[in-house]
């Protein structure tokens, strides 16, 4: 199986995927199911699909889910395995995570499981919040929400990772008066007008914050700027997005108020990609059990993932793959192989019938 399992992520690495274009894997993967599971339990939508065992009653269900998009970039060993890493784009983001699943659904092809499985392989992670690929899946069809426990194979090095930060951006619209840039006392200059509050975004630094045991680093940045006018003209207009990362437990209605706290008035404000924080699940049963039988190491997640969004429909979720995070978006991805067949064996094992 595990030379399967490496087999499977040359085929998926060398299927180009980037966002927006996923029919070919998409494709690919229905196919690959078709093999595995009657018709009935496969649902295509678009370019994502859910496949589902026959539900036991007396079982806990869990979800595996994996994202079937890339970034665009670029590699230069496509499928090549030199130094125990597999190269390509999106191996460790997150096709290392679809190969996992897609030796467990082979591995467990007419065997018992202590658990009902819900597989989910979905298009458009990799964008803006409001077009994911999972939103549609758990708004038009209920069978996600069965789960008792979801695990996103995003990149963790086999790491549990519980919650995750909400995300949000805003733009910062500063106002002035056009002049030229000879007689600026004929204007008002809107870039100079935000030096105040650039000055306390540098200063907002790092918060720190608990939840349910777990640190996790606020922050909040500005990430581009545009303007009106050009070189020898006073603009009138100046616009700071600004990205804030903010702590389970803060609604985005509190995270609002953080950034309109920060621009004090100074300034218009229009948010955009208004993106929830993940749960933290650690009293999770079926995660507890995990994290004890295989000693894994557990940490709040820095960063967004649709974990949140799966919270958000009563879902408890974590991430753990097999991937790097630290190879993510990289320019020659690669994935360690260790990495992705010690992933596969701990599902395998956890999900075994116990004798």
């Amino acid at each position: 199986m595990k030379n399967k399992i490496i087999n499977y992520l040359k085929e998926l690495v060398e299927i180009p995927s980037v966002i927006g274009n996923e029919k070919e894997i998409a494709d690919y993967t229905e196919k690959f199911l078709k093999s595995f599971f009657d018709r009935s339990n496969i649902i295509r939508h678009n370019n994502s699909l859910i496949t589902f065992d026959d539900f036991n009653p007396e079982k806990k269900t869990i979800a595996l889910i994996g994202h079937l998009d890339t970034v665009p970039g670029e590699n230069e060993f496509t499928g090549q395995i030199i130094d125990g890493k597999l190269y390509g784009l999106g191996a460790s983001d997150m096709k290392a995570g679809l190969a996992v699943m897609m030796g467990l659904i082979e591995h467990f092809h007419k065997k018992e499981k202590r658990f009902n499985t819900i597989y989910v392989f979905y298009e458009k992670e990799e964008g803006p919040y409001v077009d994911n690929g999972l939103e549609p899946l758990l708004s038009d069809y209920d069978i996600i929400q069965k789960a008792d426990l979801a695990f996103a194979l995003e990149p963790t090095n086999n790491t549990v990772q519980v919650g995750c930060l909400g995300t949000m951006h805003a733009s910062i619209i500063f106002e002035g008066k056009r002049a030229h840039s000879a007689r600026p006392w004929q204007g008002e200059n809107a870039i100079h007008k935000a030096a105040d509050f650039l000055k306390r975004l540098a200063d907002y630094g790092i918060h720190e914050y608990e939840y349910d045991g777990m640190k996790f680093l606020e922050v909040m940045n500005a990430t581009m700027v545009e303007f009106s006018g050009g070189r020898n003209i006073i603009p009138d207009k100046f616009v700071i997005n600004v990205n804030y990362r903010f702590a389970p437990g803060k609604s985005i209605e509190e995270a609002k108020e953080d950034v309109l706290k920060l621009v004090n008035g100074e300034a218009k404000v229009e948010f955009t990609d208004l993106c929830p924080s993940g749960h933290v699940c650690l009293y999770n049963p079926i995660l507890v059990e995990l994290i004890e039988k295989f000693n894994l190491p557990v940490e709040a997640k820095q960063a967004w993932t649709d974990v949140a969004r799966l919270s958000l429909y009563g879902i408890d979720a974590v991430n753990f793959g097999p991937g790097d995070p630290a190879q993510a978006h990289q320019k020659n991805e690669y994935v360690p192989v260790d990495n992705v067949i010690k992933n596969f064996e701990i599902f395998r094992e956890f999900i075994s019938v116990k004798e």
